[in-house]
């Protein structure tokens, strides 16, 4: 059954795929009697709905916001309004919630943020509509302007401080504005126990500082470091590690003084040397043209003087697709070596799919040509570079036409190993300065409580399904003597300072990013190269569990559509963990995190993360505001407010396309609204948190209910009855009313809080 569910829907009224809990619940929405004229007001649990502009109060009544917390937990409400009449000077004003014995969560630890509506022209998918959908969460500076026949929608956030006393917690919230004004009673119940600062499931995710920076344009380092730390601290409220919590504080490093000596290739540019595809020898030039923008060229930079008698220009080539045509140029330049344009010698070939030879001899030049330039192309030329295709050549060769000396170098491509390095071994070490780094993620790990991080391991190489960067470590390749000597010390030593700091459980190498089955032996080699040499540090791949990548990585990360459970259960046996991920896919009937998707899907998502006993979660980006495809301008980026599709860039997007990827892809905060703008000055404001934001630390929270009611239950086990352990075992279990399956779940929160409140219960019981 596809999960194909109304978008905002009310509750009680959205379709789910099981009947609904019954509307007394809480986490339904609730009309707020009011005897103000012209005015309704009501109220919802954070993820109960996306609220749109134009929808209909709910029926059922109660006059007090009422939700729950445990200690060391964020909570919120959305209250909402609606007035027949223009409202000036409107405030929300929050006082204390007062409990037992007159404790107190005092105001400084509530926030009342404004809900923002964005116009959503092209949909996500087939799950959506246009229209305009809520997301940024404002901060309000000043008293606000409602216009009339709207719903005003406010997001009241509670933190409850980890000493809070459990008990019923009460308040109130004063709406004032001319002409009006009124108090909503605010009831908070507090559990018995509290929220750990570290979170049990692991989180990884994307943020560019260069964005940050860019957007609230600062100059200075000082300004850098302030708004940094404004980001890091809102990472770790919302309970998400970043990849590299110390962007501004790298591992200081020091390389031996060596190079690697001159080679025949080292006149050629764009060179890529295989031996899998020859015509003789050990090796040939594969060129591989993927990219819609460009013309990819190999290039042999020395100029040749052209002889007396003219050029021979020899090579083979093979062509992977019978009837491919391509290029091999010589551009001409004259006596002063300018090039000279419009005057090239285009030698257009059409292969076979065999190997072919090309055999020219060239006589003739324009008049004033002194010298020739060579270049191989893997396509035919074109102004916009959309051509695609791969050949291979060997053995090109351009000699004198009269007397046949060789004019070119390396054109055979026989790679020649060196077994002797160039200086003793022992002068390859490397040389750390950890102490600015070590700074820095002391802070992040024992203030701000990330549970992850990435390490980067140079020289490994890299790449996406898109195109592979190969390994090399000062210019050596890794078929070198020194390349190994390098690469080792590097890693060793990072591996012993982070076991020295207490951080190895926490890091990660994240190196290559979803390989495509023909890029698995260059992933596997990379994987044994780590797995000699820094052993102990996680290795994770974002690609589902394959036969062939068996004993690469450690950590799995699938992609949600793709995660195969009764492959993980196996790999598991053998000690291996699995996390997962969403981005620009999969889209409905899967949870996706896009703006125009249902309500509760991020939140959501952590229950079915649990449910799998899948131990993190991965997105690529938080802070992709902008795309330098769609907006090539970089004095002009995209205004996420104004536009918030994400739009493709990279994977040879070509210049001006404009390719969607989803609504909010890789966006859960926003810049300040003077930023996203453009300012003069710099913005030295907040980030600006997002609803799904919101919703993921939710579900990060549930999460660790579920972990913190499965600990509780190992411990208690032994002075438990049968019956007891069974019942509270059973809450572990997600109900099929929140998720049946990756792609059948509830289109809104009643069934989460009604199974959240159960397990809170729960934990209290086995105190």
């Amino acid at each position: 059954m596809k999960n194909l569910l109304p978008i905002g829907c009310w509750i009680g009224l959205t379709l789910t795929l099981v009947q609904p809990p019954a509307s007394g619940l809480a986490g339904s929405a609730r009309l707020i009697p009011s005897e103000l004229p012209g005015i309704t007001l009501w109220w919802a649990l954070s993820s109960a709905a996306k609220i749109r502009p134009d929808q209909a109060p709910p029926t059922l009544t109660n006059e007090t916001i009422q939700f729950s917390s445990a200690a060391n937990e964020y909570e919120a409400v959305q209250l909402l309004l609606r007035s027949t009449k223009r409202l000036e000077g409107f405030e929300i004003v929050c006082g204390d919630l007062v409990g037992p014995n007159d404790a107190r969560i005092t105001r400084k630890h509530i926030e009342v943020l404004q809900v923002m509506y964005l116009e959503i022209t092209q949909p996500t998918d087939r799950a959506s509509r246009p229209g305009l959908w809520p997301d940024p969460l404002l901060p309000i500076h000043r008293p606000l302007v409602l216009k009339p026949d709207f719903n005003h929608a406010f997001w009241l956030r509670v933190f409850v401080p980890a000493n809070t006393p459990a008990g019923l917690y009460r308040g109130d919230v004063e709406l004032r504005a001319k002409g009006l004004q009124t108090r909503v009673p605010v009831e908070l119940t507090i559990y018995g126990f509290a929220l750990p600062d570290r979170m049990t499931c692991t989180t990884a995710f994307g943020f560019s500082p260069g964005n940050v920076f860019r957007y609230h344009g600062l100059k200075s380092e000082e300004e850098k470091r302030l708004v940094l730390e404004k980001y890091l601290a809102n990472f770790a409220a919302h309970r998400v590690s970043p990849y590299n919590p110390a962007p501004l504080d790298p591992i200081r490093v020091k390389w031996p003084d060596v190079q690697p000596p001159k080679t025949s290739w080292d006149n050629w540019t764009g060179l890529r040397i295989v031996s899998n595809e020859v015509h003789s020898g050990q090796g040939a030039l594969l060129i591989y043209d993927d990219q819609v923008n460009a013309n990819v060229t190999v290039s042999y930079e020395p100029l040749i003087q052209i002889p007396p008698k003219g050029l021979r220009v020899k090579c083979w080539y093979r062509t992977a697709v019978p009837g491919h045509r391509f290029l091999v140029t010589l551009n001409h330049f004259d006596a002063q070596k300018q090039w000279m344009s419009g005057r090239n010698n285009d030698i257009t070939l059409r292969g076979s799919g065999s190997w072919q030879n090309l055999n020219e001899l060239l006589t003739s030049f324009p008049p004033g040509a002194e010298y020739v330039r060579f270049h191989a192309r893997a396509t035919i030329w074109t102004d916009r570079g959309e051509e695609v295709g791969l050949v291979w050549f060997d053995d090109i060769s351009i000699t004198d036409a009269d007397t046949g000396v060789e004019l070119v170098q390396g054109g055979d491509f026989e790679r020649q190993p060196r077994t002797e390095p160039i200086v003793p071994l022992d002068q390859l070490k490397v040389e750390f300065d950890f102490s600015a780094w070590d700074r820095a993620m002391t802070r992040a790990m024992n203030q701000y409580y990330f549970n992850s991080f990435q390490v980067h391991i140079p020289g490994i190489g890299g790449g996406t399904f898109h195109e592979i960067y190969p390994p090399r470590l000062l210019g050596f390749d890794e078929d070198t003597p020194e390349y190994p000597v390098l690469f080792d010390s590097y890693c060793r030593q990072l591996e012993a300072h982070l076991e020295t700091k207490g951080w190895l459980d926490q890091a990660f190498i994240y190196w290559f990013d979803e390989p495509s089955a023909d890029q698995y032996p260059f992933v596997m080699n990379g994987f044994a190269k780590l797995k000699r040499s820094c052993p102990r540090i996680a290795r994770m791949l974002t690609e589902q569990v394959e036969p062939e990548l068996i004993g690469g990585p450690d950590i799995w990360c699938s992609i949600t559509d793709q995660y195969d459970h009764a492959r993980a259960e196996e790999r598991r046996r053998h000690g291996e963990k699995f996390w997962w991920y969403v981005c620009t896919g999969p889209k409905a009937p899967y949870a996706g995190l896009f703006i125009d998707h249902p309500a509760p899907e991020m939140r959501l998502w952590l229950w079915q993360t649990f449910q799998r006993n899948i131990e993190g979660v991965l997105v690529w980006e938080t802070t992709y505001w902008t795309s330098s495809a769609a907006y090539p301008d970089a004095q002009h980026p995209q205004n996420p407010y104004t536009d918030p599709m994400s739009w493709t860039s990279g994977y040879s997007t070509p210049t001006g396309d404009r390719l969607p990827w989803g609504n909010g892809d890789g966006r859960f905060l926003y810049p300040p609204l003077t930023a996203a703008a453009g300012s003069d000055t710099p913005v030295l404001e907040d980030p600006v948190d997002s609803i799904r934001w919101e919703h993921l630390r939710d579900g990060i929270e549930d999460y660790e209910y579920l972990c913190i009611l499965r600990r509780r239950l190992a411990e208690r086990r032994a002075g438990l009855s049968t019956a007891t352990y069974q019942r509270l075992a059973r809450l572990l279990e997600v109900p099929e009313d929140i998720t049946r399956s990756l792609t059948e779940f509830a289109a809104d929160g009643v069934p989460i809080e009604k199974h959240r409140h159960q397990v809170a219960r729960a934990i209290e019981e086995l105190q």
